[in-house]
């Protein structure tokens, strides 16, 4: 079987889609599959070639937040057409996706997943938003098979458009518990000495709450926050700006590999005040390695959680600060969900059984 990826900003690379790519379709080569992921020529994928058994193809698109992916998405497609015979078309977000009529129309198998509400994000002006909902209606409508990665975008296509999605939530892998080794070395960070945030650095994500909240606070617990974003300059200083002469609060930028699991591995507190989510797999990530979590209370963020964390009002930094607060000065609180946490998301949430999920799917469309 042969399954092509459309489309991804590059492999290997953080973000959401990445990952979810990268550990799904590395799977599937390991099960004897071929996999084909198309990605995005500027970001930092220059030339064709292989990862982890997947074969990369880059594609070149404009360098726009607003246009990037849907040009590459529909560059990804033709491209697909003519140079590679594929069983399976698996397009990545509603939007990007509407162009998945033109392989079924070659009587290709073609799979939609939503990772979000792809409209309802906060970067996108009303002219946009329009723009997302028209571009939603085909990626739902012209495919095999929908499948999303929350109940509640379940929910919202069985009311929005009356239709039946596939419900595959995203994964982790075992946790790599890591002593403070580079942290301490890099930023004088020690085990439970440090609240973490690690993320995209947009304006969905929430993280001006999270520093507002935290400036009203006196803790000598450091506000690490981890993450990067392209073409997102403006909200980016205006974190910096919020931010500006608390010197407790320690900007990383984009971290992979041993650093962030040590940021995992000795964090006293996660927090993800997101303001709109899929099924957030930093916040598993978090979950998986025993920390206790406090999060926006948005359906997403409670759905992942559970009853294994902490949440408060979306948007509201008054609660957010009380919420902080209690859980500094009140360890048990912290301790009471740390195990049941982890326990919940390595039962729930392996990347094994998801593949597995998506092999079964993949093969009963080619019966």
């Amino acid at each position: 079987m042969k399954i092509a990826y459309i489309v991804l900003k590059g492999m290997p690379i953080g973000g959401g889609i990445e990952k979810y790519t990268e550990e799904i379709g590395s799977r599937l080569v390991e099960r004897g599959h071929e996999v084909v992921v198309y990605t995005m020529r500027h970001y930092g994928n220059e030339k064709n070639g292989y990862y982890k058994g997947m074969k990369i193809i880059t594609v070149p698109t404009v360098k726009t937040k607003s246009l990037e992916k849907i040009v590459a998405s529909f560059t990804a497609t033709l491209k697909h057409i003519f140079a590679e015979k594929v069983d399976i078309v698996h397009f990545h977000a509603f939007g990007p996706a509407m162009f998945c009529f033109l392989p079924r129309i070659l009587g290709r198998k073609v799979v939609v997943q939503g990772h979000g509400i792809e409209w309802m994000r906060s970067k996108w002006g009303l002219g946009g938003r329009l723009f997302l909902k028209f571009t939603e209606i085909p990626s739902v409508y012209f495919p095999h098979l929908v499948t999303v990665v929350s109940k509640t975008q379940q929910k919202y296509l069985k009311k929005r458009y009356g239709i039946e999605s596939v419900y595959i939530p995203t994964g982790v892998n075992p946790p790599k518990r890591e002593p403070p080794e580079m942290i301490k070395k890099k930023y004088g960070l020690n085990k439970e000495e440090y609240i973490l945030f690690a993320a995209r650095l947009v304006r969905e994500k929430g993280v001006h709450y999270l520093i507002e909240a935290y400036n009203r606070l006196k803790t000598p617990i450091k506000l690490v926050i981890a993450g990067d974003a392209l073409h997102e300059e403006k909200y980016k200083q205006e974190l910096y700006r919020l931010a500006k002469g608390n010197k407790n609060i320690i900007f990383t930028g984009f971290v992979t590999g041993k650093l962030l699991w040590e940021l995992f591995s000795n964090c006293y507190l996660f927090v993800l005040p997101s303001e709109l989510e899929g099924l957030p797999t930093v916040l598993l990530e978090a979950m998986s390695y025993g920390n206790c979590c406090l999060v926006s209370d948005i359906p997403e963020n409670v759905e992942a959680i559970d009853k294994y964390g902490y949440t408060f009002k979306n948007k509201n930094i008054d609660d957010l600060c009380e919420k902080l607060n209690f859980l500094l000065q009140n360890k048990d609180a912290v301790e009471l969900v740390k195990q049941k946490a982890k326990e919940y998301v390595l039962k729930n949430f392996s990347w094994d059984k998801i593949a597995e999920s998506f092999e079964k799917i993949y093969k009963n469309l080619l019966l």
